[in-house]
């Protein structure tokens, strides 16, 4: 019988195993002295410490309220949270300020 193509396909034990990712740090990595990072890579670093939270933040109250415009309620409050991270409060504070000024 003539091989077919279908053997071709078949996985064979090398073709199982998961390829190692590009950046994966090995024991030959650590050996040569480099460091691994706590949290990763510097980009991801940045994103979890100054979009992250506001993100999932954003994302919970569209997934709650089920916006016909989810895209744009999520960039409305993410402006609106970046206005107050930039003026050091939260809309607490601000709703606070509103009502000591004198009229």
């Amino acid at each position: 019988m003539a091989p077919d193509s279908t053997s071709a396909n078949t996985p064979t034990a090398d073709s199982t195993a998961a390829p190692t990712p590009p950046n994966t740090t090995t024991a030959a990595a650590t050996a040569n002295g480099s460091q691994i990072r706590p949290g990763g890579a510097p980009a991801r670093v940045y994103m979890n410490e100054k979009i992250v939270p506001y993100l999932l933040e954003g994302m919970k109250g569209i997934a709650k309220e089920q916006p016909s415009n989810p895209l744009r309620v999520l960039g409305e409050f993410l402006i609106q949270k970046s206005n107050e991270i930039e003026q050091g409060g939260t809309a607490s504070a601000a709703a606070t300020a509103i009502a000591k000024t004198p009229e």
